[in-house]
């Protein structure tokens, strides 16, 4: 029973063809004499080889690896870790007296046929359809339910984030406006027993030759990786090169939208790094600032020539550089003749005219157009009043839950760490 099946668990799936599938698995590698029916004993309950057969076909069919035995083979190590997690997240639940009621489940299972695309009721059809067992997607989802309420319910009071936190965190993002985010994703493979650092190195490898071959990145991440933010796809969310460890940040720098790294080296383990998105921190839209005009307009006719059109143009021009505010540019349109109403009130710089939002995008209040031509006159504006969209810096309720689960995700992996440690855990594979 792997770690946790992602809310987009489908996605991957829908590029596969719905015709059965069957993994080629070699007698050799999954022979089950009596002596060998147990993959693992957690505590006082076992894995068998059956589960553990299983989860690898579940991983290979939605990870879009090669369907074959020697794949099979290389990924039993880190699909036994990542059972033995959760048959561990299993038994805390149960003693802590946490569950899952059936209309919980009912409800996930919903979710996922909504996010999916299918009608209720059509998931377990699909997934078998696929080669997957119902019943091995459905171990996966109910231990990753149990283990967030768990985490919840253990961790509620210990996570607290005060207001100082809150705006020490907005103010640290005022100070970055401006500068370039990228959205972040991950593949954390851990290195715990130094003596087993290359069997990490040669998943992380052949897990990066997947990828160039069109595997999803996110499929990979929900079934591999050791990082808390496995069950989103590896995302970590829009960041800044300093948010990140040096060699991380060095890394993800040289990556444009769509790329992935090599695995690189960290005091955890290796990473592989994908930047999906790219943006300019919290720069605000300057079309959606507001501003109020005051114009003066003299017609000329279709008839007229060229020379009565620049007399036209020599007035509005006059008019505008005698009038030092939006008042006496109303007080001398009028003067000039202008037939049409002085104040043009307050709108977006998106709802003006093209021809005149590109005169006024750039002017501050009291400034002036010069003399602009319309098929039916000459015009010229002035800036009023303007009012310029701030930052588009997150509130302080999106701050609040960022660093709650950024908490909530620690304690969860220390939780799980001092689990492991205490437990009883003999591998027979």
């Amino acid at each position: 029973m792997p770690r946790r099946l992602a809310p987009l668990f489908l996605a991957a799936l829908f590029s596969l063809s719905t015709g059965a599938l069957t993994l080629a698995i070699s007698p050799a590698a999954y022979a089950q004499p009596q002596t060998q029916r147990i993959a693992a004993v957690v505590n006082d309950e076992i894995i068998t080889m059956r589960d553990l057969r299983n989860r690898i076909e579940m991983v290979i069919i939605t990870s879009r690896l090669p369907r074959n035995a020697e794949t099979a083979r290389r990924l039993a190590p880190q699909v036994l870790r990542t059972l033995i997690d959760e048959q561990l997240q299993l038994q805390e639940a149960a003693r802590l007296n946490v569950a899952i009621s059936d209309s919980e489940m009912d409800r996930a299972r919903s979710d996922l046929e909504a996010r999916n695309g299918l009608r209720p009721g059509q998931f377990d059809d699909f997934v078998t359809k696929l080669g997957i067992e119902a019943a091995t997607v459905d171990r996966q989802l109910r231990a990753n339910l149990l283990w967030s309420k768990l985490v919840q319910r253990r961790f509620s009071g210990q996570v607290e984030i005060s207001a100082e936190e809150v705006e020490e965190t907005r103010a640290r993002l005022a100070e970055q406006v401006g500068k370039e985010q990228k959205r972040v994703s991950e593949i954390l493979l851990t290195v715990e027993d130094p003596t087993r650092e290359n069997d990490v190195i040669q998943l992380a490898d052949r897990l990066v030759a997947q990828l160039r071959g069109g595997a999803s990145f996110q499929s990979i991440a929900r079934q591999f990786s050791q990082a808390a933010n496995a069950n989103v796809g590896g995302d970590i969310g829009w960041v800044l090169a300093d948010q990140l460890s040096p060699e991380l940040a060095d890394a993800v720098d040289k990556l444009s939208t769509g790329e992935f790294s090599d695995p690189i080296r960290t005091i955890v383990g290796y990473h592989i790094m994908q930047v999906s998105d790219s943006r300019i921190l919290a720069k605000p839209d300057p079309a959606e600032a507001e501003i109020r005009l005051s114009q003066i307009f003299l017609p000329v006719r279709p008839s007229d020539d060229a020379d009565q059109r620049k007399t036209q143009s020599d007035a509005v021009r006059a008019v505008t550089e005698q009038a030092a505010s939006c008042d006496d540019l109303a007080t001398l349109a009028k003067a000039a003749g202008s037939p049409v109403a002085p104040d043009l009130g307050k709108s977006k710089l998106a709802e003006l005219p093209e021809n005149l939002r590109v005169q006024v995008s750039d002017l501050q209040v009291g400034q002036k157009t010069a003399p602009i031509d319309l098929p039916n006159g000459v015009m010229a504006v002035m800036v009023c009043e303007r009012s310029d969209p701030e930052a588009n810096l997150p509130d302080a309720a999106q701050i609040r839950r960022q660093l709650e689960n950024q908490r909530f995700e620690v304690l969860a992996q220390r939780y799980l760490r001092d689990m492991r440690q205490a437990a009883f855990v003999e591998t027979r594979v």
